[in-house]
């Protein structure tokens, strides 16, 4: 390869000399260099270029020793975790065994005789689960043996235990629970044991001797000899006092040493159950990494050490490796060092990845807000996260653990909750929602799903539960579908209604003209005609109910005093209500006045004085307590919102049978009433939930079974002020001078006669179009309008407003009056609320007349006519 490489550069001009070699010969020729410079310059690259490959590797190197270092205390980390999780496996284990047979002591006091055979045998029944104790004995006031799992006790093997340590220890502090001696050599089995006693007390209180439980000590020194910490690596069993159980290795030379004044002892555990630190060896001086752990609930603290020489032997031997191929490659090994740098991050950002997996799968049961529940097949409760220990009301995992789930399952659901539950174990994955009450008083609706538990053979070994509170979720679901059913309801309430005032304009209006053109004498032709407005009104005030429920009625607000409409309809509704109900008044005299309908708060506090008659069956005593309220916070009436500021309130309160909190919640629900049928429409209150929202505030139902019910209206307050204008009737204004046209645009032909026969008894010249296309052909006429009298919705897709926004855009100073069946303001966009009126359909000839005459009168002077 390299003579075919020579050959071709051979066979180019010198002048083309490519690469580095060919650089440093052009080089030469532009400086005058003899060409034996050129073989030291190319020893000077190279050498500063192994310098730099050299220091790249040395930098890879150091980031792989703190790396390796790092890995390693990781590892330290584990490995002391997992000795002690087989310590509090295994110790906690052997102090169930105590506490139990302690307990049965206490039960069974007869038991408490030397060399009782039934004694015997209840401890060796005892022992039996529990393969790392050796025995377990039981001792007496005096250190005398009693019994044993091993059949010691009895006539010629009697025993004495008074010498030993943990027997004083026990003794002198009965109440110090368990203890753990350090190695002893065994009287029965000649064999050093680690003893883990416990004392129990006579029926009086007094010490009444131990027992106890000798574990091999042999077995655990070799289980610590199997943890892999190198040859100079050392493990270690302290008692939390700290004194030495067992280290390996040498494990006979350290027994029984305290080492209390250890930084061990004196700083880390103060500040921190678990860590790790760099410390010393106490006979050797070795420099090791150490990790610490504090069994968690005993008394022992369990570490791992392991010399730094030994773990980075791995590291010495890949410094020395690439070492030789850094010093025997030169060029190579920088793009060889720039793979392994790369190689070398990648590496780093796996190992963080995993890292952070490990920690997440730790973390995450903790810390997801759902409920994780792991069960086994017998039906007991192998693990519990944080949101299951607080749904159940258990104080600790210990407290769940162990124990039946269905003692924590609601009885009412206990049936179906086992089915699936059956199913989990028979392999199958159910899931769904379920609504319960668990054992913390909180009614919730979860979703839940039961995952099976398998072996790798494929038999199940329990089921996993996870349940996640959605019991908002739901909340919100209904709270949206009763919306939508109001809103639905309200639209065709609106509708309805619309329709119903368009007729209503044409039958009244025509009455009023019938009116108006009947003479005086004929009384009886006036008396039918009076008697059909009469009617019509009757049929318009129904709409304008509809209307309030729909929060689509026009309201005429007023600045009222509410405690003197409250006094003059205390004796209306005495009337109403009859003689067996009390009514009663509580007034704020400071109270504020309320910018509102006077006729609709009347409808609405006979409404409510007549539900709360109904709910008394009759009989009873009514309330009605005036107040301010100034409201810091919105408040929040589980429908909308009302914004601080300052009510009024009025409250009307019986007591009577009470609602549920279900029903309560339905109350203001249109056509929803508990009365028979034929008894109650069930408008009532949602006409007086529509007239408080559409008066700027609301209306808050609170009710008790049994205890009655409070509904209070919140109110904006006005402050003081006069009351408003009466409502205009059937009489019209004077004749204007002269016959000014009135451009009329309603697509509803009944309602646009009538507006023209109206206009033309009152001396105007009308012009009815149908649409806007039409009403601005006829603008753009020569004859002048003097004003605009439009519906807001018409057909064609342009409706009033749009019209009035081209109107105003070319015939700025002409007058514009709005009708609507709807006769919402706030149909009515801002702009033009100032300088437009709004007619509600159905209007009299009075009423038509006073916006005509009024919107002409504030024209300017000049260009009072569209031409």
């Amino acid at each position: 390869m390299l003579d075919q490489t020579k050959a071709q550069a051979g066979d180019q001009p010198a002048s083309r000399h490519k690469g580095f070699a060919g650089a440093l010969t052009r080089a030469e020729a532009r400086l005058g260099l003899n060409r034996r410079w050129t073989p030291r310059i190319i020893i000077l690259s190279g050498l500063v270029l192994a310098v730099l490959c050299d220091a790249f590797v040395a930098h890879m190197l150091s980031v792989n020793y703190r790396e390796t270092y790092r890995t390693i205390k990781a590892a330290n980390g584990d490995l002391a975790r997992a000795l002690e999780e087989y310590m509090l496996r295994n110790i906690q284990g052997v102090d169930v065994l105590l506490s139990g047979t302690i307990n049965n002591l206490a039960k069974n006091p007869a038991l408490l005789t030397a060399g009782n055979p039934a004694l015997i045998d209840e401890l060796k029944q005892r022992v039996a689960p529990y393969p790392i104790a050796n025995a377990i004995v039981v001792l007496d006031a005096d250190g005398k043996l009693l019994g044993d799992s091993l059949g010691n006790g009895g006539p010629g093997r009697e025993q004495n235990f008074a010498d030993r340590t943990y027997y004083k220890a026990q003794r002198d502090d009965p109440g110090r629970g368990l203890f753990i001696d350090v190695p002893v050599f065994s009287r029965v089995r000649n064999s050093l044991v680690l003893v883990v006693s416990r004392a129990f007390l006579t029926p009086e209180g007094r010490f009444g001797g131990i027992v106890f439980v000798p574990i091999d000590y042999e077995n655990l020194r070799q289980f610590f000899l199997s943890l892999n910490v190198g040859q100079r690596g050392t493990v270690t069993l302290y008692r939390d006092d700290g004194t030495i159980l067992l280290r390996t290795p040498n494990a006979d030379e350290f027994a029984g040493r305290d080492v209390r004044s250890n930084r061990l002892f004196t700083y880390y555990l103060p500040q921190a159950p678990s860590g790790s630190f760099e410390g010393s060896g106490m006979t050797d001086g070795t420099s090791r990494s150490i990790s610490y752990r504090r069994v968690a609930g005993m008394p022992l603290v369990v570490t791992i050490a392991r010399d730094p020489v030994e773990f980075l032997a791995g590291w010495k031997n890949n410094a020395l490796y690439y070492s030789v191929i850094a010093a025997g490659l030169n060029l190579l090994i920088a793009g060889f060092g720039f793979g392994l740098a790369r190689q070398w991050r990648l590496r780093a950002t796996s190992e963080q990845a995993l890292r952070d997996n490990l920690e997440q799968h730790q973390l995450v049961t903790e810390n997801v807000p759902a409920l994780i529940v792991h069960v086994l097949e017998d039906g007991r409760i192998r693990y519990a996260n944080r949101v299951a220990r607080d749904w159940y009301a258990a104080p600790s995992t210990d407290a769940i653990c162990g124990r039946k789930i269905e003692d924590f399952i609601d009885p009412s659901h206990l049936d179906e909750a086992r089915a699936k539950i059956e199913a989990a174990l028979a392999g199958r994955t159910t899931g769904g929602e379920e609504k319960t009450t668990f054992p913390d008083g909180r009614e919730r609706w979860c979703e839940t799903i039961r995952v099976p538990d398998c072996r790798q053979d494929g038999k199940v070994r329990g089921y996993f539960v996870l349940s996640v509170d959605i019991t908002e979720r739901k909340r919100i679901e209904d709270e949206l579908r009763q919306a939508q059913k109001m809103e639905a309801i309200g639209q065709l309430a609106g509708g309805i209604a619309h329709d119903s005032n368009n007729m209503l304009a044409a039958t009244l209006g025509n009455l009023d003209l019938l009116l108006d053109t009947l003479p005086p004498a004929e009384v009886s032709a006036r008396s039918l005609a009076e008697r059909a407005a009469e009617a019509a009104e009757r049929v318009a005030d129904l709409n304008r109910r509809l209307l309030a429920f729909a929060r689509k009625q026009t309201l005429r607000p007023q600045v009222t005093d509410v405690n003197q409409l409250v006094c003059a309809m205390t004796t209306i509704l005495q009337r109403t209500l009859g003689e067996t109900i009390e009514i009663e008044v509580a007034q704020d005299p400071m109270l504020w006045q309320c910018l509102i309908d006077p006729t609709q708060l009347q409808n609405a506090l006979l409404n409510l004085a007549l539900n709360a008659r109904d709910a008394m069956a009759g009989q009873g005593r009514l309330t009605i307590t005036t107040a301010n309220a100034v409201l810091d916070q919105p408040l929040d009436d589980g429908d909308e919102r009302i914004g601080p500021g300052e009510y009024v309130t009025i409250a009307v309160a019986d007591r009577g049978a009470g609602m549920s909190p279900e029903i309560a919640r339905r109350a203001f629900e249109p056509f929803f009433t508990t009365k028979e049928f034929g008894k109650g429409s069930g408008l009532g209150l949602s006409m007086v939930y529509g007239f408080a929202r559409q008066s700027g505030g609301t209306a808050v139902i609170a009710s008790q079974v049994g205890q009655g019910t409070q509904v209070t209206l919140y109110l904006p307050s006005a402050g003081p002020g006069a009351s408003g204008e009466a409502r205009a009737g059937t009489t019209r204004l004077p004749r204007p001078d002269r016959a000014e046209r009135i451009l009329v645009v309603e697509d509803n032909p009944l309602v646009g006669a009538m507006a023209s026969t109206m206009l033309s008894s009152m001396g105007y010249s009308p012009v009815v179009v149908v649409n806007a296309a039409a009403a601005i052909a006829e603008l753009e006429r020569p004859e002048p309008v003097a004003l605009l009298l439009t519906d807001i919705v018409l057909p064609d897709g342009v409706t009033g407003i749009d019209l009035a926004r081209q109107v105003r855009h070319r015939w700025p100073e002409l007058p514009i009056v709005f009708m609507s069946g709807f006769a919402d303001p706030s149909l009515v966009p801002e702009d033009f609320r100032a300088t437009t009126k709004l007619l509600a359909k159905p209007f009299r000839l009075g009423q038509l007349s006073e916006a005509i005459v009024s919107s002409l009168a504030g024209r300017p002077a000049a260009g009072r006519t569209a031409t």
